[in-house]
């Protein structure tokens, strides 16, 4: 009974094996709730607790790694006249997460995201769209694009109203969630540690009804519904087989055979 006593869970306990015996209910109702609350209080307490680590380590990753800024840029101008609706742009950011994405896929690109056309007037309109970590996914301007090296696909064989559909259903995807779970689950994969349950029992295919994305997955699903499905590189094989999504990385655009390199252009 004493050990009980010491813990939330086992004083509401004893309130309701005394309830069986006892006539005052009315104070043993009393007593459960005063416990339910206290349970109620300290884990909204640790939910805030986890809500800003997590924040804080977003802002963290998100911020730019000092020595990057010695690196040459690219030259985002260049790309105004080159670049189509449906465009994948992949790159090479600056900042620590993009550090540890190239450090886990061995790949020199850290994001991809997709021009979708000018979404408003003037010289220097927003016109791509991407998840961020920090922002979710968002709409930006080429110079907000945050690369030291960038490169610019293009599907082969979509006409025009195939990448009508690809861009407005990315724009239309604007200010959905950044999936950080997924993002951490993909990472383990790939460092060959045992997924979380939420991946390991989800079904091997885009859930149309998705409202969080990471970069990789923001692309890959809008591609699969144009019927151009990009397959994570251990997964290269008859595009009829059952594809995981989920385990695609940016540098799988650059392998996918849809795909032709249009910027810079092929030697």
């Amino acid at each position: 009974m004493t050990t009980l006593a010491r813990f939330s869970a086992g004083r509401i306990l004893l309130h309701l094996l005394a309830m069986l015996g006892d006539r005052c209910v009315r104070f043993h109702v009393a007593g459960i709730m005063r416990e339910v609350t206290l349970v109620a209080t300290a884990l909204t307490l640790l939910t805030r607790a986890r809500i800003r680590l997590t924040d804080a380590l977003v802002l963290y990753l998100a911020r730019p790694i000092k020595h990057c800024g010695s690196e040459s840029s690219a030259d985002l101008k260049s790309l105004v006249p080159v670049l189509n609706r449906g465009d994948v742009l992949l790159s090479h950011g600056s900042t620590r997460v993009a550090a540890l994405v190239r450090g886990i896929t061995q790949s020199p690109w850290s994001h991809v995201s997709m021009y979708v056309g000018p979404l408003e007037d003037g010289p220097d309109p927003l016109c791509i769209v991407e998840a961020d970590i920090a922002a979710g996914v968002r709409s930006i301007r080429l110079s907000e694009l945050n690369a030291l090296q960038v490169r610019v696909l293009r599907p082969i064989g979509l006409n025009d109203m195939d990448r009508c559909r690809l861009a407005d259903w990315v724009v239309s995807q604007i200010g959905s969630e950044y999936d950080l779970a997924h993002a951490l689950g993909l990472g383990q994969y790939l460092l060959r540690l045992p997924p979380p349950m939420r991946l390991r029992s989800a079904p091997d295919t885009v859930e149309h009804s998705a409202t969080r994305f990471i970069c990789s997955s923001l692309l890959a699903q809008a591609f699969a519904l144009v019927g151009y499905p990009i397959l994570p590189d251990q997964m290269r094989v008859s595009l009829t087989a059952t594809v995981d999504h989920r385990n695609v990385i940016p540098g799988d655009f650059e392998r996918a055979p849809v795909f032709v390199v249009v910027s810079p252009a092929p030697q």
